[in-house]
C-alpha cells in the first residue's frame, strides 16, 4: 500500500501543477513575458521531475499487478478445490455413506466449510486490492502520456508579441481599411457609388454636391442682385 500511497501523492502533485500551468496561461496575456516565462519554466520543470518519477515507479507497480494477479489466480483454485470438497462431503452424506449426526463427519464438513469461506474473503480482499493497482495504473498511464488531466482547464487569450504582429495578413488589414473609406450617395437617384466617383454609375448625374451647393448659392446671389 506504501507504493500506492506515493504514487497517488506524485499524481496529486502533477494535478496540482498542471492547474497552475493552464492558470498562469490565462494570465499570460496581463503578465510581463520575462516574469511569464521564468514561473512557467519553473513549473514546467518541476512536472516534468514528477512524470519522471511516476514513470520510475510504474514499472514497480506493474510488478506488484503481476504478482498479485498470480496470487489470486492460485486463491481461485484453491477455492474451487474446497467447494468441491464441501459439496463432496454432502453428497456422500444425503447419499447415507456418512451419517450427518455422526460428530466426526460433523468436524470435517465444518473444517471444509471454514476453509472454503476464509479463501473466499481472502480472495475478496486480493481482489479488490488488484482493481485499486489496476486503477492506479491507468493515472499513471494517462499522467506519463501527457493526456489532460481531469482537474478543469480554462481556456487562455492568446498574448499577442511583436512577432505575432509579423505574422497578420495583410489583405486582412487593406480589408479593414476599406471599410473606412466613405461612399459617395447619389443626390439624384439615391444609389451608392464608390468614393472618387464623379458621376453616378446609375443615373449619370454629378457627384460633387459641394460644387453644386455653390452653384445654387451664385444663382440665388445673381436673381437677389436683379431684384
Amino acid at each position: 500500500m506504501a507504493l500506492e500511497r506515493k504514487i497517488q501523492d506524485l499524481l496529486a502533485r502533477r494535478t496540482e501543477l498542471a492547474e497552475r500551468l493552464s492558470n498562469l496561461e490565462v494570465m499570460r496575456a496581463e503578465t510581463n513575458q520575462r516574469v511569464y516565462s521564468r514561473i512557467k519554466g519553473d513549473y514546467d520543470n518541476q512536472l516534468n521531475d514528477v512524470l519522471g518519477k511516476l514513470g520510475a515507479e510504474k514499472g514497480s507497480l506493474e510488478g506488484k499487478v503481476d504478482d498479485l494477479t498470480k496470487k489470486i489466480n492460485e486463491l481461485e483454485q484453491k477455492h474451487q478445490n474446497e467447494s468441491d470438497l464441501v459439496e463432496e462431503l454432502q453428497i456422500r452424506a444425503r447419499l447415507r455413506e456418512h451419517d450427518e449426526n455422526d460428530p466426526s463427519f460433523q468436524k470435517d464438513l465444518d473444517s471444509a466449510t471454514n476453509g472454503r469461506n476464509s479463501t473466499a474473503d481472502e480472495l475478496d480482499g486480493f481482489r479488490s486490492e488488484l482493481g485499486d493497482m489496476k486503477k492506479v495504473l491507468r493515472d499513471v498511464e494517462e499522467a506519463t502520456q501527457g493526456k489532460v488531466a481531469k482537474a478543469s482547464k480554462a481556456k487562455a487569450k492568446p498574448a499577442v508579441d511583436d512577432d505575432s504582429l509579423d505574422e497578420l495578413d495583410l489583405d486582412d488589414d487593406l480589408s479593414l481599411e476599406d471599410d473606412d473609406d466613405d461612399t459617395v450617395k447619389c443626390p439624384s437617384c439615391a444609389h451608392v457609388n464608390p468614393p472618387q466617383k464623379l458621376f453616378c454609375e446609375e443615373c449619370g448625374a454629378a457627384l460633387d454636391e459641394d460644387e453644386n451647393a455653390e452653384d445654387e448659392f451664385d444663382l440665388l446671389d445673381d436673381g437677389d442682385l436683379d431684384l
